[in-house]
């Protein structure tokens, strides 16, 4: 997928500019004429800079979108046409790039493009999943339930997000204010402390010295530090999609100690969670494979998934190729085995989503507590550090006092 950056009139003839994603330069010119556009120019964004307007673009939140879907699920159970209850939406809410985009949806099917269609040339917005579903809701006839089904699905997906920043606002809480008084010591309290010493003549061991020169150094040089921390939070974003790194990301997330737990949980969850949506949408096992894999956020399980997929297609059971790449559960490969016969596949695997989510949401409940005596020991070593450079001058103090 690439990134256009265009200069256009709208039917207005003021000028609009923005970024558009596309398959090729002619995709992004036919949607951009279907929102009644005239193209000015348009140019591709070089690939390295894909992560840096990802970075400062608008994000859209899932809890938006979930929002948006129900709305429209609610008025077309109310009998009120497509067109009239994306404008109401769009008046109503607050984000302008989000407004944008669903009276560009309106527009579209006004011009007689379907609602699935329309929906396709958004898909920075909406997933690959939103997009089957809502085509699957035109086909039957039952758009609204294919709403709600797609609600269900999203409020699922940010139970396992709610669920991950419970487990990790502790910790991260725990470290930000542990070296916040680290630093303060470092920095303000043991140079005066040592000031002090030295002008009574007191020998400094090496042990304080080493900590003072960190003190010292971090004192001048304190406007760095932000800098290293956007640095590699961009380092992070350009360098996230290359596959060496995704791998070695991938693996150290599901080898952390404490953390692994969490991590391989809710891609179990999620790959479960995504199954169940699609396969009960009837949507092809290789599609559904294909389609599970790209929102699988960990390269060691998103490679599983996809040799699994292979031996599906040769003929292998669905619960026998997952068995043999040795990533995924015990629980889980056995409960899929049982649908599988009993053709309730669909059911058991909304089972394990809710079992995963269930133990996600317990584990991150009591991590704290797992956390908490680590962090004291942590902590307790650093002090003790402290003390020690600061009791051993003033030992030194005392026994001249004493001779």
């Amino acid at each position: 997928m690439s990134i256009y950056r265009y200069k256009a009139l709208d039917s207005n003839g003021r000028i609009s500019t923005g970024f558009i994603k596309a398959q090729n330069e002619i995709n992004a010119l036919n949607t951009l004429t279907l929102k009644n556009l005239y193209i000015v120019s348009l140019f591709q964004i070089p690939q390295i800079l894909h992560p840096l307007i990802s970075i400062f673009s608008v994000k859209i939140k899932n809890i938006e979108l979930i929002e948006f879907t129900k709305n429209l699920s609610i008025m077309l159970k109310a009998g009120i046409p497509i067109t009239t209850a994306l404008s109401d939406i769009a008046e109503n809410i607050s984000k302008e790039k989000f407004r944008r985009v669903i009276t560009d949806l309106r527009e579209m099917i006004e011009k007689g493009v379907s609602f699935s269609e329309a929906i396709a040339y958004h898909s920075e917005i909406f997933p690959s999943v939103f997009q089957y579903l809502i085509k699957i809701g035109e086909e039957t006839g039952r758009l609204d339930k294919s709403l709600d089904d797609l609600v269900n699905h999203f409020q699922k997906i940010e139970d396992l997000k709610t669920a991950i920043k419970r487990a990790l606002i502790y910790p991260i809480f725990a470290t930000v204010a542990s070296f916040g008084a680290m630093g303060f010591w470092i920095v303000y309290v043991l140079p005066k402390i040592v000031n002090a010493m030295k002008d009574m003549g007191i020998k400094i061991p090496l042990i304080t010295q080493i900590l003072v020169e960190i003190g010292t150094m971090l004192q001048k040089f304190y406007y760095l530090i932000p800098v290293i921390f956007i640095l590699l939070f961009i380092f992070f974003h350009i360098f996230k999609k290359n596959s060496k790194i995704r791998l070695l990301r991938s693996y150290l997330s599901f080898r952390l100690p404490i953390f692994k737990q969490i991590f391989y949980t809710r891609a179990v969850a999620l790959f479960c969670e995504q199954m169940r949506i699609l396969m009960g949408a009837g949507i092809p096992i290789d599609s559904a494979f294909d389609m599970t894999a790209d929102v699988i956020n960990n390269e060691l399980m998103r490679k599983a998934i996809m040799n699994a997929k292979e031996k599906i297609m040769t003929g292998q059971r669905i619960s026998q190729a997952l068995k043999e790449e040795k990533v995924f559960p015990s629980l889980m490969i056995r409960l899929i085995d049982v649908g599988e016969s009993s053709g309730r596949l669909e059911e058991q695997l909304n089972f394990l989503n809710e079992h995963y989510t269930n133990y996600l949401q317990e584990y991150s409940a009591r991590l704290g507590k797992v956390i908490e005596p680590v962090m004291i020991g942590v902590i307790g070593l650093f002090f003790a550090i402290v003390i020690v450079s600061l009791l051993s001058p003033l030992y030194e103090l005392i026994s001249k006092l004493g001779r």
